[in-house]
């Protein structure tokens, strides 16, 4: 599972036009409610209360930049960053201690858009607990008017497990590096806090 194969593309005409990328999708759905089930039990999914679960359910929602620490090595508000010095260095870890996920959270994780027109990382690699996966050029995005990096098998990025990206920048400016997927989470009261606040 999750062994590092990928594609580049167009963001926006992926998810209409590849079937394999709903195929990869929903597999990933699939297993990361499975893994929830199993370890969030007697809780379990219901997709019609997904935002706003009852007591015996845990929820689902977009993959939250404060569940994660930037460049600075802050909790993120938002997945714009200021890179400020060029080189090998971390773009994104868990937010918790360890750049661990925090607890009562789990990533379902299939890849990384940059949106921004300037592209100031040409390569990246990250680490999911003890698994290292290889370097990925990313030059070739530069092609793309939206570009996103498609694994072409997602990753669960369990809750207390650590994830570090990290990635060459070529120049020193703001870039956003959006993880693309979704969060289920355990606990409805962790998410109703103000937009942008902290998760703890």
């Amino acid at each position: 599972m999750g062994l590092g194969s990928y594609v580049f593309c167009e963001w926006a005409s992926v998810q209409k036009e590849f079937p394999n990328f709903q195929r990869v999708f929903a597999d990933l759905e699939s297993r990361l409610i499975t893994k929830c089930n199993l370890d969030w039990s007697p809780k379990t999914f219901n997709a019609g209360l997904a935002l706003a679960p009852g007591v015996n359910n845990y929820g689902r929602t977009t993959i939250l930049p404060a569940l994660f620490k930037g460049n600075a090595g802050t909790q993120l508000v938002h997945w714009r960053q200021h890179l400020t010095s060029t080189g090998h260095q971390t773009l994104l870890t868990g937010a918790a201690t360890g750049n661990t996920l925090p607890e009562d959270f789990k990533v379902g994780w299939i890849g990384l858009a940059f949106p921004d027109k300037q592209m100031n990382i040409s390569e990246i690699k990250f680490q999911i607990g003890d698994r290292k996966y290889g370097r990925i050029d990313l030059e070739e995005l530069r092609l793309y008017d939206k570009p996103a990096i498609v694994f072409e098998e997602g990753f669960i990025i369990d809750e207390e497990t650590s994830f570090e990206l990290y990635g060459y920048v070529e120049h020193a400016d703001y870039q956003r590096i959006v993880p693309l997927g979704f969060t289920a989470f355990k606990i409805v009261d962790k998410v109703l806090g103000a937009p942008g606040a902290a998760i703890s």
